[in-house]
């Protein structure tokens, strides 16, 4: 089966961070089932400003097999090929940001740079994974012998992009019409879209984690030599899913463990509201190919989000790879944990938290990579895809 696959974030970006998002976990597990054939990444637009402001090259890595006034065809790997659309509307994406998405993805020279890559590739009856609520109108545009989008996270629930919901809501009910079967990777997701989009069709197909995370010789980075253990560990960004309470608490009440924080920080708002105690340490963000050193390392690992309206109804993906790895772990009740109740400690208050952290000792299960893998998620994308 070939399939086409519209993700969310820019190749470039999993170029330059590693490969790490549900998406991209998606197109490699795919591209590597044998009964897959080739996939096609329909990546974002982007404009020259994109490519500086965040630091992108503007060839993606491998080799270009097609090209077409301002889009472009790279060959990534045997069977992962990406169409690239560079848009010299540098003003429009300055101005309207993620609203120009949605009109750039429908660009009529863009979706005529797909079918001509569709063409070249001999693709025949492809089908369509859509990752990306920002390109909607691609996504019900395009031929395909069956359609699957990929409902993750609910965007209605993002803070960022509060400015864009009736967009968005016409984003949704377009895709509801027009595409039948839906995915996403919570219960919450399920009953949110059913309820206010009218989705039938729609399965849950929880995150994964990458069968080789924990694989290897531990190579304790540096920056971790310097800090005194216990290391209580949370890898991902700072953003507005955190609990800054509940973070404040926990490293008062636990002076004698290091707190180590490794990822981006998204939200300075929230970065600020974190106490910087001698005990609270940020490491940064780290390539996804140096990250699972620092999870190993870890003697606890912890994800301490908002929940009930202040999460977004998503599936924690570093909470598989916390598990993967080993290790005990702390969370929030909400964002997925709920249903990993055997190899998670999920609590409910901010001194039950506390409480877990001051014991080392793990008697949850441990994770079955065999029903946890991308690997597996991706088969059953395929069933799905086959059934439809």
């Amino acid at each position: 089966m070939d399939i086409m696959v519209i993700p969310f974030h820019d190749w470039r970006k999993s170029e330059k961070e590693g490969f790490r998002t549900r998406d991209v976990h998606f197109i490699r597990a795919l591209a590597n089932d044998k009964f897959s054939n080739r996939i096609l990444v329909i990546n974002r637009p982007i404009t020259k400003l994109e490519l500086v402001y965040k630091g992108f090259k503007k060839r993606l890595k491998g080799n270009l097999v097609l090209k077409d006034g301002r889009c472009t065809l790279t060959q990534i790997d045997n069977n992962i090929f990406v169409v690239d659309y560079h848009s010299k509307d540098i003003l429009g994406q300055a101005l309207h940001r993620f609203k120009w998405f949605i009109d750039t993805y429908d660009k009529e020279s863009y979706k005529k740079f797909i079918m001509e890559a569709c063409e070249y590739l001999k693709f025949e009856n492809p089908a369509l994974v859509s990752q990306n609520i920002f390109a909607h109108k691609l996504a019900v545009s395009l031929s395909a012998s069956s359609k699957v989008f990929d409902a993750w996270d609910n965007f209605l629930k993002f803070p960022g992009y509060a400015h864009l919901k009736k967009e968005l809501i016409r984003g949704y009910a377009l895709t509801s019409e027009e595409i039948a079967n839906w995915i996403t990777n919570s219960n919450e997701n399920i009953a949110f879209y059913k309820q206010n989009f009218n989705v039938k069709h729609i399965e849950l197909l929880k995150n994964g984690v990458k069968g080789n995370f924990a694989e290897g010789k531990v190579n304790l980075p540096e920056d971790l030599k310097l800090i005194k253990r216990p290391w209580v560990g949370f890898g991902g960004k700072i953003s507005y899913l955190i609990n800054t309470e509940l973070i404040n608490f926990i490293t008062l009440d636990n002076p004698n463990s290091s707190f180590v924080f490794v990822g981006q920080i998204l939200d300075k708002h929230v970065y600020k509201k974190i106490i910087k105690r001698k005990n609270v340490y940020f490491l940064g963000d780290k390539k996804y190919d140096v990250y699972p050193n620092y999870v190993r390392s870890f003697d606890i690992c912890i994800i301490p989000y908002n929940i009930k309206k202040k999460q977004h109804g998503g599936d924690s993906m570093k909470a598989y790879e916390y598990l993967l790895a080993g290790k005990k772990v702390v969370g929030t009740n909400g964002n997925g944990l709920e249903d990993l109740t055997e190899h998670v400690y999920v609590v409910d208050t901010k001194e039950d938290f506390s409480k877990e952290l001051s014991k080392m000792k793990n008697e949850k299960l441990p994770l079955d990579i065999n029903n946890h893998s991308w690997a597996s998620k991706a088969r059953k994308l395929l069933l799905f895809l086959q059934k439809n």
